[in-house]
């Protein structure tokens, strides 16, 4: 496979793929962590927001620096960063001498630094690959964080029982620092570097102004970063309640069905990778389309558990199918030297519309019976992914720019 052959892929996906199973081992620790050293709730939820909120708040902004040709020095220096702070988290957590508010504050450096990280390897992955090969690049990606979720919970969990907790976060700074290593090899192709004459906030509003006049990109923008993020951030409180209240298949029933969506979207990426689906806006538009089905399977028969197990096979493969289309899809219709300004904006998008959707669907389905709930949200995931056929696609399938040539930037 000629992707397999590029050794600067080879350098990014390895390391990344590194990085991303130890990444798994940090999110199931550091919760675990806190629960036992508070058990409190609320101290759960601050976490959260540490994770989220300083990413949402700089992201679009780091978006400037990612476009230009200092992508290898901020994802080298990123995962260093990172993996100095897991290590330094292990070593507070071996002496056990350190508040929970320095837990805080590390976590709150390390979304800061993992927000340069996420816009900057989306603008490079289709500099090293090319456009002809951005498909099967992003699925091997998806690939990579499929397993993931599928191994890493397991082995941290079988880490936790058996070894000391510090153990896991030492393990995860040490796949930031090979990940980091790998990147040093990289040799990532220049852009255009005309747009960095001017002002850090000239660019800032350049990007923003691209999107917001290419009417097709705003359209992918807002569905796949805004609508269908809400509706599928509550799915982990919804399914909590059908397994615990509904059903009363109990934890281990609850991780099965995790375990599904896992394996649904595994078996998506690998779809992507075989080539069974080449065109990238059907793949956006028929992966929204069944996401919404598998909603309405759940909402339907929500007192089935064999119901649950294929909702959530579905669902996986319809996440897949859209997440890497339309990645692929942005990456593609985005002039390189806009990549990251314009990925950054999709990804504070989706972050910050997570904890908005979840905070709704938690309060909603004490009010409304959660079968409605489950049926509606099915029925407008699918038709926004349908209402993407008017802007995304012609007779031939192809991406059409609205007014591209009349942009004034």
């Amino acid at each position: 496979m000629q992707l397999l052959a590029n050794k600067n892929f080879l350098l990014l996906w390895m390391g990344n793929a590194v990085s991303i199973l130890g990444n798994r081992f940090y999110n199931i620790a550091i919760m675990w962590y806190i629960i036992e050293k508070t058990g409190s709730s609320l101290a759960l939820g601050l976490s959260v927001l540490c994770f989220t909120i300083p990413s949402v708040l700089i992201m679009p902004f780091v978006g400037v620096l990612a476009d230009r040709n200092m992508k290898k020095q901020l994802l080298v220096i990123s995962d260093l960063i990172n993996g100095c702070i897991m290590v330094s988290i292990a070593a507070l957590m071996y002496f056990d001498d350190f508040s929970i508010y320095l837990l805080y504050f590390l976590m709150v450096l390390s979304s800061i630094v993992s927000a340069f990280f996420s816009p900057t390897i989306g603008a490079t992955i289709p500099l090293i690959v090319g456009k002809d090969n951005l498909t099967k690049a992003n699925s091997f990606m998806q690939i990579t964080n499929q397993l993931s979720n599928i191994i890493g919970p397991a082995f941290a969990g079988m880490l936790i029982a058996i070894a000391s907790m510090w153990i896991l976060f030492f393990i995860n700074g040490i796949t930031f620092i090979i990940s980091a290593i790998s990147e040093l090899f990289l040799k990532i192709p220049k852009v255009s570097m005309e747009h960095t004459r001017k002002h850090f906030l000239s660019q800032f509003k350049e990007g923003m102004v691209y999107v917001l006049q290419y009417r097709s990109l705003l359209h992918l923008i807002i569905v796949g970063g805004i609508v269908i993020n809400f509706f599928l951030a509550p799915l982990n409180v919804f399914i909590t309640v059908l397994c615990n209240q509904v059903l009363k298949v109990g934890a281990s029933g609850m991780g099965i069905v995790d375990a599904a969506i896992s394996a649904g979207a595994l078996l998506g990426s690998l779809f992507i990778l075989l080539n069974m689906i080449k065109n990238k806006v059907k793949m956006v538009i028929f992966g929204l389309f069944i996401e919404g089905i598998s909603l309405l399977i759940a909402g339907i028969f929500n007192e089935s558990y064999f119901a649950l197990i294929l909702f959530a096979s579905v669902l996986g493969l319809g996440v897949s199918l859209a997440s890497v289309g339309i990645g692929t899809l942005y990456q593609t219709m985005v002039p390189e030297n806009k990549i990251g300004r314009v990925g950054s904006l999709l990804s504070t998008l989706s972050t910050f519309i997570v904890p908005i959707g979840t905070m709704f669907g938690a309060y909603i389905i004490n009010h409304v019976p959660i079968s409605t709930v489950l049926n509606l949200s099915g029925i407008l995931v699918s038709l926004s992914g349908v209402s993407l056929i008017i802007t995304l696609q012609n007779e031939k399938g192809n991406v059409v720019p609205f007014k591209k040539g009349k942009i004034n930037i």
